[in-house]
């Protein structure tokens, strides 16, 4: 984790002009208006900033929500400068959220993001200690931003209990769950290394699942594979949206990422009868 980062709550013009400058930059496409983040702060949202040395490297902004007949706040986008992501940013962004959320009322924290990116699935499963079991398929339609394109927008909906939630005790019960897990489906590298589920589809669709845990594998870089083999991006775009869709549907969630190595990690879905989440 990067040493000397400062988080600072943004609400100047000033300040949300340089945070709109670096979403662009991040993005390569136009940001969000100054003017919404100002209305966003003035009625219930959160912009946060990461200094390192006065500069921004980081920001996080979040608005208020409504469904089911309660408030939450929705972090709508964290974005970290190329050269300080996986050293910890959106991390302190987050937890100095979470904070200053609790202070302010909210109970919980949703937000959405693509779940092949396995950078963000261990930031928000495994140090954040969300849980996810809601799939949305094309979540925002078409975007040309180098993240997303040439592929649907799927993402899945991400809760945050910031207050009350056992699982963020992490007990002896999860980590004997992680050790029995078993994988649901099958992944080897193809001719060219690349990470590649079982051509045969194991995972039938449909098949009832007995056990109380399992692995579902994804690339750890799944950048790496939309520009080497767009038609294998494209091929685990659509099994893991058939299978996480599937297993949701069946009772499980997912509580935790695996960094197995530089080309797969798992998630791990657990029944969501055994936690009271």
């Amino acid at each position: 984790m990067l040493k000397s980062v400062t988080i600072k709550e943004l609400t100047t013009i000033e300040q949300i002009e340089e945070a709109s400058k670096l979403e662009h930059d991040i993005w390569a496409v136009g940001s969000i208006p100054v003017h919404q983040t100002i209305a966003t702060i003035r009625t219930g949202g959160i912009v946060l900033g990461a200094y390192l040395n006065d500069e921004l490297i980081g920001f996080n902004y979040s608005c208020p929500g409504y469904m089911e007949e309660s408030i939450y706040l929705y972090s709508h986008m964290l974005g970290i400068k190329r050269n300080y992501r996986e050293q910890g940013v959106g991390e302190l962004l987050k937890i100095y959220l979470k904070d200053l959320a609790i202070d302010r009322g909210y109970r919980n924290c949703r937000w959405t993001f693509d779940p092949l990116e396995a950078r963000n699935g261990f930031l928000n499963f495994t140090k954040l200690r969300s849980h996810s079991d809601t799939y949305i398929e094309n979540c925002y339609g078409e975007m040309e931003d180098p993240f997303n394109r040439s592929l649907p927008t799927d993402r899945l909906w991400v809760e945050w209990q910031l207050v009350d939630n056992d699982y963020l005790r992490w007990d002896a019960k999860v980590d004997e769950l992680i050790e029995e897990a078993r994988p649901v489906v099958e992944c080897s590298p193809n001719m060219v290394g690349l990470p590649t589920l079982d051509p045969k589809q194991t995972f039938r669709i449909g098949e009832a699942l007995i056990y109380d845990a399992y692995l579902l594998p994804i690339p750890t870089n799944f950048q790496k594979i939309k520009v080497e083999s767009p038609a294998l991006a494209e091929d685990w775009r659509y099994k893991t949206r058939h299978i996480m869709q599937e297993m949701f549907k069946q009772g499980y969630k997912i509580i935790h990422l695996i960094k197995k190595d530089e080309h797969i990690s798992h998630y791990v879905l657990v029944k969501r009868t055994l936690f009271a989440l």
